[in-house]
């Protein structure tokens, strides 16, 4: 019996899939990515009501990596999603999916950007049911 380091020998009955970089990573499941996908729409909703949708529209890449960051904190610390799912979910790596947390949460000391994300994590509360298997939300 040899040790190898290919996930695809694994009995895993999720088999991994290949990644840009030729490497493997693990299973999501698809609940999580459900919840990533659904807390985004959210997410973005939620700040196009605040913003205004010429705002998101003129300044799109900044809006949009701050509804991302503000999506991966609400998934991590709300719906405690693993930050190495998330990372999957979101394209992004590791790092970057625990850096996006720390700034949200650093952002939190302003009334109204925390205002903001208590509403947000009130809206996402419901998914905790699909996680839990318990039906689409």
């Amino acid at each position: 019996m040899s040790l190898s380091s290919d996930p695809c020998e694994s009995a895993s009955p999720h088999p991994p899939y290949r990644m840009q970089d030729g490497s493997f990573s693990p299973f999501v499941p698809a609940e999580h990515r459900v919840v990533c996908q659904r807390v985004r729409e959210i997410t973005y909703q939620a700040f196009a009501e605040i913003a205004g949708r010429d705002a998101l529209r003129r300044n799109s890449r900044h809006a949009m990596l701050h509804i991302r960051q503000i999506a991966l904190y609400v998934c991590h610390v709300t719906l405690s999603l693993p930050i190495a799912d998330l990372a999957l979910c979101f394209g992004r790596d590791r790092s970057s999916v625990s850096i996006a947390c720390q700034r949200v949460e650093d952002l939190r000391d302003d009334e109204g950007y925390d205002a903001f994300v208590d509403s947000v994590e009130e809206q996402v509360k419901p998914l905790l049911e699909t996680l839990r298997g318990g039906g689409d939300a």
